[in-house]
């Protein structure tokens, strides 16, 4: 079904206008290519965005990162693309929608919290709940082989999980707690699946109850209605922000009381414990080790290549190691103007040859069972590379040096950082739309919150022994993209004379950062030390590992500045 087609199924079911998410019924998810109803009605194949239809004519409002790449895929004269720069959908309907609509939307794939405020702040509109399902299926109907994530690797068992959230369950007088979060369902019962290409969690939600009881539901709708039919008249515990609106449905339905409680599973689940620390680290080992390869091979052999060639050939040297599961998202490898579309990821149509001159954007990671990855290196290919992009991604660089040194107290959110990286920018004239850091899990989500380094970001506070991204950017449109990206552990900063204590940054991911990008003279001496100071790390903690060959390319990539 296309956009038109979707469109002339409104008025004749008496609605002037359709919400349509990226989302399923596993809210915040991975989804499979099936499943995307906003591509199969736009051609706009980004992680996020929403499209609001009406019967003659539609908005598909989109963040910063994708503001090129959705124009570059969508007929805008059918869509208009709306860059909402943190801006709510609901705002943007109470600010540009002087009528009153009737407004659509499946309840599976919008939070309790979602509608809720749709309502408040809306009252001029009426939201209608989709009982025809006009949209076609939310699931795709494959199934997948769902499998233990073996102690060796999660490093606490199912059990000792459970008594966790019993605890919580108990401690607030709660008969059950509802738990919506595939990820989160993933931890809790070590389980894992091969569900999504790229992403080792089972897509189910769970149903615990008092006593450690568990009920896991798949795609069987019935199963869910069914089992809560049990709990009439008592009070499970949910998280409304995460829960789609037709549970609370189904559970007012069967005289069910809710009560509103964040799903401590995150929490829990971002603080790696010990056994994933160490196979963090040991994953992030063998990903620098297939990354130096790549890195080798591709200066010598990338002429004749394109992006789709890069991106196969790094999947090659990732796929020899040990623990190899997948990739952790689909590789981004973007070459020159490619490169400033954010979260471009390359097809036939758009395939671009590489030339010399220019840089090369390549992010990309793994699953491993012992952890995840996910790096991202801009490359120079061949030279001259103009002075301006060096100056440029030596800006990055240094954006990229003033988050990872950082020191910060116990507790600090993740967005009063941000501005760290961003500030090294600013004084350049320079910005980027998209978050400086993202939470990282242990063979599930390569985006894990609660926590992340962002300017719109949530208040979760910064933990020792959570894993996250630093990432900053630049991108010139029609030109060239740049970002640097390191995975780091936050630690207990060493300095025991600090009237405060302090967290700080340990690098995980153990790549070179191209020199033939910097402008030494841009860079001061502290962020010179820092550099040095890494490339040393990088060398001596991969050096063994390699043959003589990539031992003398390393040692060069890593030769003081």
């Amino acid at each position: 079904m296309n956009l038109s087609e979707f469109q002339s199924q409104l008025k004749p079911n008496g609605l002037d206008a359709y919400i349509v998410t990226r989302n399923n019924m596993f809210l915040g998810q991975d989804i499979l290519q099936e499943e995307n109803k906003i591509e199969a009605l736009t051609g706009f194949s980004g992680s996020a965005g929403t499209l609001l239809a009406f019967t003659d004519k539609a908005y598909l409002f989109v963040d910063g990162r994708y503001t090129l790449q959705a124009a570059q895929e969508v007929d805008t004269n059918a869509v208009t693309v709306i860059t909402t720069n943190g801006e709510s959908l609901a705002t943007w309907m109470q600010n540009n929608l002087q009528e009153s609509f009737k407004i659509a939307y499946n309840p599976w794939c919008h939070s309790i919290s979602e509608v809720d405020y749709w309502n408040r702040a809306l009252k001029k509109h009426f939201f209608i709940e989709d009982t025809q399902n006009l949209l076609g299926p939310l699931l795709s109907s494959q199934e997948a082989e769902i499998f233990e994530h073996d102690i060796e690797f999660c490093g606490v068992s199912m059990d000792e999980k459970l008594s966790l959230l019993t605890d919580f369950i108990n401690k607030n007088e709660l008969e059950a707690y509802f738990i919506t979060d595939c990820d989160a369902v993933s931890w809790l019962t070590n389980l894992r699946s091969h569900c999504l290409p790229d992403t080792p969690i089972i897509r189910a939600f769970a149903l615990v109850d008092r006593n450690g009881e568990v009920s896991l539901f798949t795609n069987d709708f019935n199963k869910i209605e069914a089992e809560l039919a049990a709990y009439q008249g008592k009070t499970i515990g949910v998280a409304y922000n995460h829960t789609p609106r037709k549970l609370q449905i189904l559970m007012k339905n069967h005289k069910i009381w809710l009560e509103n409680l964040a799903n401590p599973i995150q929490n829990w689940k971002a603080i790696k414990n010990p056994v994933e620390i160490q196979g963090i680290k040991r994953a992030h080992h063998r990903d620098a080790i297939a990354m130096v390869k790549f890195l080798a091979w591709f200066d010598k052999n990338w002429q004749g290549q394109d992006e789709l060639s890069v991106a196969e050939k790094l999947h090659e040297f990732r796929a020899k190691g040990e623990n190899f599961f997948s990739n952790s998202f689909e590789t981004i490898a973007g070459f020159a103007s490619n490169g400033a579309i954010v979260h471009y990821r390359p097809q036939a149509k758009t395939n671009k040859k590489l030339e010399t001159k220019s840089v090369l954007l390549i992010d990309s990671g793994a699953q491993y069972y012992d952890g995840t990855t996910d790096i991202t290196r801009t490359i120079a290919v061949g030279s001259p590379i103009p002075q301006e992009m060096i100056d440029s991604f030596t800006q990055v660089l240094k954006a990229h040096i003033a988050l990872a040194s950082a020191y910060f107290p116990l507790g600090t959110p993740g967005g009063a950082l941000d501005s760290l990286a961003r500030a090294q920018l600013w004084q350049f004239g320079k910005v980027y739309n998209h978050g400086t850091g993202h939470g990282v899990g242990c063979f599930s989500n390569v985006h894990e919150g609660p926590q992340s380094i962002s300017s719109r970001s949530s208040a979760a506070p910064l933990q020792e022994n959570m894993i996250n991204s630093i990432e900053p950017g630049y991108y010139k449109e029609g030109h060239y993209g740049i970002r640097i990206e390191n995975l780091v552990r936050i630690i207990k900063a060493p300095q025991s004379d600090f009237e405060t204590p302090m967290l700080k940054f340990e690098p995980l991911t153990l790549v070179p950062i191209d020199k033939r990008l910097i402008n030494k003279y841009l860079l001061n001496k502290r962020e010179t030390g820092w550099l040095n100071d890494y490339h040393h790390l990088v060398y001596e903690s991969l050096a063994d590992d390699l043959d003589k060959e990539h031992q003398n390319w390393l040692k060069e990539a890593c030769s003081p500045l």
